[in-house]
C-alpha cells in the first residue's frame, strides 16, 4: 500500500510508479537517479523515501537504509510492516540489539503475524512457552491458516524446539515444514548434467586472451558449506569486492544454450564447441555487465558468490580467461541437516528431502573432481574444517589462489561492514569458530535417510580422506568412489 496520503502531481504519481518497477526488477542503480529527483520536488515524499531505503539495502549501503527509513516512521510510526522492514535492515548490518528492538516494535502493532514473529525468531530464538511461541502454535491450530503461514511457523518451532534440546520435536517441525513446499528436483536431470560434464567438457584454450579488469572468483559449493564466511573473511581485503549471490552465470547460461543449436544428447551442454568467437565475446560482455554494470572499481578481485554456480564452472572458465574457481567443502551430514533445516523459500528445491540432499551432494562432488582434473591451477577445493581450524594458514592459500598478498584484515569477518542477507546471517556476525562442525550427531537417528543417499559410513569414510587431502594441499587427490 502506498505510504502517500496526499494527493500527488501526474508527474510524481508516474515518476514514483517508474521507480517502483525499477526495483521490482532489482534495477537499483536506474530506480535511484529517478527517485533522487523526486526527493528533491518533495524531500518528504515518504514512498520515495522507502523505496531509496530499499535501493540502498540492496546496495549494501545499510546504515542509510536505515537513516531514510526512520525519517518514514516519523511520518508513520504506526506500520508494522515499516518497523520489520527497518528490523531486518539493521540485522543485516549487524546491529542485533536495534534490530530485536524493532521487531518488538513490529509485533506490538502486529502481534499475530507470522512472518514478523518468524523472523524476529531467527535472529533471537524464543524461550519455549514464551508469548510469542504459543502464538506460533496457535498459527498451526488455526485452520484457515495459509500454507506460507504454516511453513513459517513450522520453522520457527523446530527452531525453538532445537534450542530447548528437543530433537525430535524439532526434527518433526522441520519434516513438516519441508512437507508444505512444493519445489521439486529430478536425480536424472542432475545426473545427465554431470555425465554430459564429463563427457564432452574439456579446458578452453585461452591463447593471448585477457577478459581486462578486475578476476572474477567463484566462490561456490553446497549451499551452507561456508561459502558465506570465506566471502566475508575476503571482503575484509582491500583488494577484493564482492557481487554477493548473483544469478548472472545461471542467466549467462541461458543465453548461450539458446545462442547454440541443440545438439544430440548434450542437452544444458549444447552450447560446447558450437560457440563462436563473437559468441564468447558477447556473452562475456553480458556476463560483466550484469555483474559490475557501468560501475568502475579499483579491486584486483571480484567475488561472486553463488554456490551451485560449481556446475556452471565450464562455462564461466569458457567466457573468463582470468577467473579463478573455489569449491567448498564441508562435511556432508552437517551440510545436509543445515539445508533441510533452512527455509529458502521458493529455492533450493532438493532441500525439502533427505534423498534429494544426498543425491545432490554425491553428484556436486563428482562435477567438482572432473572440473578439477581438467581446470588444474584456476580450481582450489577449500575444506571449511580446515578454515575454521586454521584460519590463517588456509586464507593465506585462498589468497595466494586469488593472486592477493596477505592481510591480517581477512581474519576478523565479525568486523565486516557489508550488508548480509544469506541464511547465514547470524554466524557470520560472530569470530571464525568451530561451533557448526559435527551438529548432525544430535539428529543422526533421524538423519538416516539421507546417510543411506550419500552411501553409507564407507562413503563418507572415502569423503574424509578427500576432505583432508584438501586441507593439505587444496585439491582432492582421488577419484569419486
Amino acid at each position: 500500500m502506498p505510504l502517500n496520503t496526499k494527493r500527488q502531481a501526474p508527474w510524481n504519481r508516474a515518476g514514483i510508479e517508474t521507480a517502483r518497477e525499477y526495483v521490482k526488477d532489482r534495477k537499483f542503480g536506474r530506480a535511484l537517479p529517478l527517485l533522487f529527483s523526486l526527493l528533491r520536488s518533495n524531500p518528504e515524499d515518504l514512498e520515495a523515501l522507502d523505496q531509496t531505503a530499499t535501493c540502498y539495502f540492496h546496495l549494501g549501503d545499510h546504515e542509510t537504509a536505515a537513516k531514510l527509513l526512520g525519517r518514514v516512521l516519523e511520518s508513520r510510526p504506526q506500520v508494522p510492516r515499516l518497523w520489520g522492514k527497518l528490523a531486518a535492515v539493521q540485522a543485516s548490518g549487524g546491529n542485533k540489539a536495534a534490530a530485536a528492538a524493532a521487531y518488538r516494535r513490529a509485533l506490538a502493532l502486529a502481534p499475530k503475524d507470522v512472518g514478523l514473529l518468524a523472523a524476529y525468531n531467527h535472529l533471537e530464538p524464543f524461550a519455549a512457552g514464551s508469548s510469542y511461541a504459543l502464538r506460533l502454535g496457535e498459527v498451526l491450530r488455526d485452520t484457515s491458516s495459509e500454507k506460507r503461514e504454516r511453513t513459517l511457523a513450522h520453522f520457527a518451532l523446530a527452531k525453538i524446539a532445537d534450542r530447548a534440546g528437543d530433537t525430535d520435536t524439532a526434527f518433526r517441525h522441520y519434516s513438516s515444514a519441508n512437507d508444505l513446499k512444493s519445489a521439486e528436483y529430478s536425480c536424472e536431470l542432475q545426473e545427465k548434467f554431470v555425465r554430459t560434464q564429463e563427457a564432452c567438457f574439456s579446458a578452453h584454450s585461452h591463447d593471448g586472451e585477457d577478459q581486462g579488469g578486475p578476476r572474477i572468483l567463484f566462490v561456490t559449493g553446497l549451499p551452507r558449506t561456508g561459502t558465506t564466511l570465506l566471502e566475508t573473511c575476503l571482503t575484509r581485503h582491500p583488494g577484493v569486492t564482492s557481487i554477493g549471490e548473483s544469478g548472472a552465470l545461471s542467466k549467462t547460461a541461458a543465453q548461450a544454450r539458446a545462442l547454440a543449436p541443440q545438439h544430440a544428447g548434450r542437452g544444458a551442454w549444447n552450447w560446447l564447441e558450437q560457440l563462436r568467437p563473437e559468441d564468447i565475446s558477447r556473452l562475456r560482455r553480458y556476463f560483466l555487465q550484469s555483474t559490475l554494470g557501468a560501475a568502475e572499481t579499483e579491486s584486483k578481485v571480484i567475488i561472486d558468490k553463488m554456490p551451485l554456480n560449481c556446475f556452471e564452472a565450464g562455462l564461466a572458465h569458457v567466457l573468463l580467461p582470468n577467473a579463478k574457481f573455489l569449491f567448498m567443502s564441508r562435511h556432508p551430514m552437517d551440510t545436509g541437516l543445515s539445508n533441510f533445516t533452512t527455509n529458502f523459500g521458493r529455492g533450493n528445491g532438493f532441500s525439502r528431502r533427505l534423498d534429494w540432499i544426498g543425491h545432490l551432494t554425491r553428484w556436486a562432488y563428482r562435477s567438482a573432481m572432473d572440473y578439477q582434473s581438467k581446470l588444474g591451477a584456476q580450481y582450489r577445493v577449500q575444506s571449511y574444517e580446515a578454515l575454521v581450524t586454521d584460519p590463517e594458514g588456509q586464507l593465506r592459500a585462498v589468497l595466494h589462489h586469488a593472486g592477493l598478498d596477505w592481510d591480517p584484515v581477512c581474519m576478523t569477518p565479525e568486523q565486516t561492514r557489508n550488508t548480509v542477507r544469506t541464511a547465514s546471517l547470524m554466524q557470520v556476525r560472530e569470530k571464525i569458530n568451530t561451533g557448526a562442525l559435527g551438529k548432525w550427531r544430535r539428529y543422526e537417528a533421524q538423519l538416516e535417510p539421507l546417510m543411506d543417499a550419500l552411501g553409507g559410513r564407507a562413503w563418507l569414510a572415502q569423503w574424509q580422506q578427500w576432505d583432508q587431502q584438501a586441507a593439505e594441499t587444496g585439491r582432492f587427490l582421488a577419484e569419486p568412489a
